[in-house]
């Protein structure tokens, strides 16, 4: 990464690929439905469980062990207190989930 910022190098499709700065391939064209599909999956998410992943879990991965299974503990118990968590996780003990329907 430093090389490409001291230089200026630029990286093609395959390369950012295999260095993971790019997690898709796709044809000419096809980026914008490439990129919806999992966009669509995560606006069917819980907001709680979104915010968690994005501002809680960077930091637990920055602190001491210990700290970060207390911090993982709570937003897990704030991520499953939503209804619509409660829910989901009845339906999956009951054997009645079902593949989450796209909004």
């Amino acid at each position: 990464m430093t090389d490409l910022m001291l230089t200026g190098r630029l990286l093609d499709a395959e390369e950012s690929l295999r260095d993971g700065l790019a997690v898709y391939l796709v044809d000419s064209g096809q980026g914008l439905d490439k990129a919806l599909e999992p966009a669509k999956q995560i606006a069917n998410n819980s907001p709680v469980i979104n915010y968690a992943i994005l501002h809680a879990l960077p930091r637990i991965a920055e602190t001491d062990p210990e700290t970060g299974l207390l911090m993982e503990s709570l937003m897990a118990a704030v991520a499953l207190s939503s209804p619509e968590a409660k829910q989901r996780v009845n339906d999956f003990l009951t054997g009645k989930s079902t593949e989450v329907v796209q909004r």
